[in-house]
């Protein structure tokens, strides 16, 4: 259900930014969630005891991976397409493995750096297909487009890493409803100018199921069942349905919307897709090398051997 929710999001955003300003949609959408998640967080008291440390380390990571993902998605979904976003937005475990092996957190195997070359190859068939005859070609608000809504993967794929050592220590739902109400903070200070002079004719009328869409079902909806599904059937089976957002996504966008299907659409998706894929299978964290004191000194003779 939520793969289905998530994939017909990216062409209920990109209709709905055609009639209200990307910014203002999403300081909205969050706020409307708002009050859902702060019932949440009532229900279970314990989530709202966190330090002033942990709050602001919190806020740093909101800072770097929420807010520049929904600013970059929601400003580049406006110039390009929903199929190019959703396939773009599926490169996020790319990006996690790539910061990792910047970092030295997981070891480098042909088969994770073959991956992400499969899915850098697919990223650029993507951004440079164009519509029509031509064939390839760069079109300067798909190129724009596009280039803001890898950008929010990237900042996605390294908040992943720095949630890291937060959410072990805090508990994944403490960090995600703390994360929200920062997130919804600062897309709303970022879209202050809007709201301030924010009027009817601002969000017609029509575009009241869109943000409704985004806020409750997407938004709130996925924040608790994505943990639902976290507790029920792990981590790893919950990530694996995500592979499937970006096809209900491009089928959507084709169907609905009319979006151009060219080969370059379709080879770099499926190169991209493998290249996830590939990667999500191929990640393995780095060994910590063992204590000096557990090496046996080979340069004494063992007396049990020895003659």
């Amino acid at each position: 259900m939520m793969v289905l929710i998530w994939g017909f999001h990216f062409i209920v955003m990109k209709d709905a930014v055609t009639n209200v300003a990307p910014l203002t949609y999403n300081a909205l959408r969050f706020l409307i969630g708002l009050p859902v998640i702060t019932l949440l967080m009532l229900r279970d008291r314990p989530l709202l005891q966190i330090s002033r440390r942990d709050l602001g380390l919190i806020m740093v990571l909101v800072l770097i991976g929420p807010t520049l993902y929904q600013v970059g998605f929601v400003l580049g979904i406006k110039r390009t397409t929903s199929t190019n976003a959703a396939l773009l937005v599926a490169t996020m475990p790319t990006w996690t493995a790539v910061f990792s092996l910047l970092l030295g957190q997981v070891e480098v195997r042909r088969r994770l750096v073959g991956g992400i070359l499969l899915t850098l190859a697919g990223v650029a068939l993507v951004v440079v297909g164009k519509a029509g005859s031509a064939g390839l070609g760069l079109s300067h608000d798909d190129m724009v487009g596009s280039a803001l809504v890898l950008g929010a993967a990237m900042a996605n794929g390294l908040s992943n890493i720095m949630n890291k050592p937060v959410v072990d220590r805090l508990g994944g739902m403490r960090l995600a409803v703390w994360k929200y109400w920062g997130t919804a903070l600062a897309l709303t200070v970022i879209a202050a100018p809007e709201l301030l002079t924010l009027s009817g004719d601002d969000v017609p009328l029509r575009s009241i199921p869109n943000v409704l869409y985004s806020g409750l079902l997407s938004g709130v909806g996925g924040f608790v069942f994505m943990h639902y599904a976290l507790h029920k059937i792990g981590p790893t089976r919950t990530a694996s349905y995500f592979n499937f957002n970006p096809i209900v996504a491009a089928f959507a966008g084709i169907v609905i919307l009319g979006e151009p299907m060219t080969v370059a659409l379709l080879i770099g998706g499926g190169l991209t897709l493998i290249g996830v894929l590939q990667v999500r299978n191929n990640i393995y964290l780095r060994r910590s090398p063992p204590p000096r004191d557990s090496v046996p000194d080979r340069s004494r003779p063992d007396p049990h051997t020895a003659r």
